[in-house]
Order: C-alpha cells, then structure tokens, then sequence
C-alpha cells in the first residue's frame, strides 16, 4: 500500500470514469499512458503495529478513516465467503491482496471489521465482508496504513452565494479536557494521535509522542507537520532494540535557544547532537522506551 501511496502522492489517481476496468471475462486488459488525475495525496500513515499486529491500534484508526490493508485471498476459506463473520484460520496470512477496512462491530457476541472488496457486487456480502476482529485474520493486521492530504484536482467551483446572517449562540457549554494537537510531536502530557507512541529515549530526559518511520531500507520518512513555533527537524533516529521499529524525533543544536523545540520542551545533548523532548510530564513510566541510533533522512 505504501508504494502505492507513494505513487500517487508523485502522479494523482483518475476516476474510474476516464480508466476503467477492462479486464476478466476472458477479455485482455489495456494500459492507458495518461488520464487526468482527479485525486491526489500528500503523503500516508503506518498504524502502529508494535512489531506484529495491534488491533486496538488498527480500530481507532478505523474510527477515523478508512484503512488500507494487506491479506491473503488465494484460499478457498477467503474467497468461496458469501456472509456473515469470517473467522477460519484457513485463510492464511501470506499477503497478496490489497482490500479497504470502512467499519467494525458486532454480530452475536463475535467482533467483526467490515471490509470492502475489489471483486463486485456479485461476491459477498455485496462486495464486503465481514472479518472475525482481533484474530489477525488472513494477515489484515500486518499492514494496515491510510492516505494523509486527500485532495480533489477537479476544476474549483465557482463563487458561493452569500451566507445569511447567523443566529445567535447559545452559551457554550464547558470545555472538555484538550486532545492531541493537530499535528505530530506533541506533548504526551495531552495524550498522542493513535499513529504514535509515547517515547521516552535512553539517556535522555523527558518524553515525546512520535511516530513511526514510513518507507523502507535507505529510504525512512518522518512526518514534516510539527507544533506551531518549532524549528527542530524531523529524522528517522530512533529505534526499539526489541521490535526493531524505528521512529522519528525532532533534532535541534544543542546549547542554541531552546525556542527551536516549542512550549514546554527543551533541546537535550545525546552523541553531538541535540533531541527535543516535553519536561513537563513527570511521569514517564507508561513511556516506551527506544535507543537513538542516528538520524537517516531529514524530510
């Protein structure tokens, strides 16, 4: 899925409209050069898998978007399904399947992710699934990832008539207690995005949420998108000796101004060069704790 993403963040999808679906049937596909793209992404998110599977990571992931996921489908268990919950471990978990995770529940005590196929409407459920939850079935946990900054690349629509004036507010009610900001890298203190973890680096004081490294080998990406005021640098420089997950920090100069890592966190000294981490969450201990092992790529 990621190579995918990657694709088509660098050349945009078309609309199966402008290429459509010529093969099957006994009918040979054809290749079309060029169509015009009318979606486009900036960039994808791993859900974490704390080196294996996480399906508790993978369903509040859910609750917020679709999820692109890896399975294995050339079984009978998996493709003679026609309803209710799958749950055989025939099915097998050598991925070569690519499907779309768009809910989950529960059918007479059993969970399920409801899951979207490729195959049409004839298949299934209608074209779906439903797939025993919190059993890795078929391998849908390995891989799960989505798209970040979906974006249409369609002609913009034109003016918007005016609005009508707004009636007035009702008082507001109380605030409830703040959630994660907006972005990655922020204070553990308020809890993380569920594409990260909170970490806290050996030798180093104070923790950070952060998440994982995207890409492969040579090629790790980090998130660019940081708390409002930091000049620090994202870099794929850290790792979990026991899963070998790596994960990304901010990188700052130490001894410079501490501004470079924002409110509530300082630039600390570890092999020559600097990490930001939070000060103000004295308790660390639900922390994972990761190794800096050197920074790879910068994004």
């Amino acid at each position: 899925m990621d190579n995918a993403f990657g694709w088509v963040k660098t050349n945009g999808i078309c609309s199966e409209d402008s290429y459509p679906y010529t093969s099957g049937g006994g009918t040979t596909g054809s290749c079309k050069k060029t169509c015009t793209p009318a979606v486009t992404l900036t960039g994808h998110t791993d859900v974490p898998t704390k080196g294996g599977t996480d399906e508790s990571a993978l369903k509040a992931a859910v609750s917020q978007q679709p999820v692109s996921v890896a399975i294995e489908a050339d079984k009978s268990a998996f493709q003679m399904y026609q309803g209710g919950v799958l749950d055989n471990p025939a099915c097998g978990k050598q991925l070569d399947h690519g499907v779309l995770i768009v809910g989950y529940g529960t059918d007479s005590g059993k969970d399920y992710w409801k899951v979207k196929n490729s195959w049409g409407a004839s298949w299934g459920e209608k074209g779906y699934l439903r797939m025993v939850r919190n059993k890795d079935q078929c391998g849908i946990a390995t891989q799960p990832s989505y798209p970040t900054g979906v974006k249409s690349m369609g002609p913009s629509p034109g003016p918007s008539p005016p609005s009508p004036p707004s009636p007035p507010s009702p008082p507001s009610p109380p605030s409830p207690p703040s959630p994660p900001s907006s972005s990655h890298y922020e204070d553990p203190k308020g809890g993380c995005h569920s594409d990260e973890i909170n970490i806290q680096i050996q030798g180093v004081q104070g923790a950070i949420c952060s998440p994982a490294c995207t890409g492969f080998g040579p090629f790790q990406f980090c998130p660019k998108d940081v708390p409002g005021g930091v000049t620090a640098k994202p870099q794929c420089a850290l790792q979990d000796s026991s899963s070998k997950k790596k994960y990304c920090a901010l990188i700052c100069s130490p001894g410079s101004n501490d501004d470079q890592c924002g409110t509530n966190a300082s630039c600390k000294s570890i092999q020559g060069v600097g990490i930001c981490t939070y000060d103000d969450d004295k308790d660390d201990t639900q922390a994972t704790r990761v190794a800096y092992v050197g920074a790879e790529v910068v994004v």
